[in-house]
Order: C-alpha cells, then structure tokens, then sequence
C-alpha cells in the first residue's frame, strides 16, 4: 500500500489532538468505572493513560464530559504497556466503533 506525501509507517486516519483543543476534557471514564487521562484523541480513537491495566481486545466504553456536555463511545482496547513504574501507569488505545465529532474547544480557533 503507497503513501502519498508522508510516513509509509504512518497508519492515523486524521491528525491526533490534544483534549485542550477540543470540546472534551482530558479527564475520562473507562467503563465499567476506570478513571482514565486522555493523552490524545482523533474521531477514530484516544489513547489513554491510567493506574490500572488496560486488556487489549476488551469491549469498552469511553465516557467524555466536556463543553458539549457528555457522551459515550463504545469501542475496543487495541493495546497497552506500561508507561511508567513509579507511579505504576498503564498507556493504552481506545479504537471507537463510531467516528466522534471532536468540535473545537472556545478560543481555540
């Protein structure tokens, strides 16, 4: 498969952005109830840091809050490793079934 102007290795559908950017707050949920950090975040997914390990291929649920409100996403752990080991932090990503309007956040236009 041929890449036009970029990284062959480069597999993101659109660019990742950081939640300040965003209408959605980098602090999140993971369901069944893991408090969870949004490093990133596109319409096809986010990776997400937390104290508690994170099974890839588990069905999930991401919780977002922001400016727009709440919303969930169903979706799929894709992977995860360990970030950090003291503190113990886990660094993995969400893969959404539906694709999230990301918005933008108020004067970051």
């Amino acid at each position: 498969m041929a890449t036009v102007g970029g990284d062959p290795l480069e597999r993101r559908r659109t660019d990742r952005l950081t939640p300040d950017v965003t209408r959605w707050h980098a602090d999140a949920v993971l369901r069944p109830g893991q408090s969870v950090v949004v490093l990133n975040i596109n319409g096809y997914g986010a990776l997400v840091e937390s104290a508690t390990r994170l099974r890839p291929g588990a069905h999930t649920e991401l919780q977002l809050t922001g400016t727009a409100g709440r919303q969930s996403l169903r979706g799929r752990v894709d992977r995860c490793h360990v970030a950090a080991l003291v503190p113990l932090c886990y660094r993995g990503a969400v893969v959404f079934e539906e694709c999230l309007d990301l918005g933008q956040a108020p004067g970051s236009e």
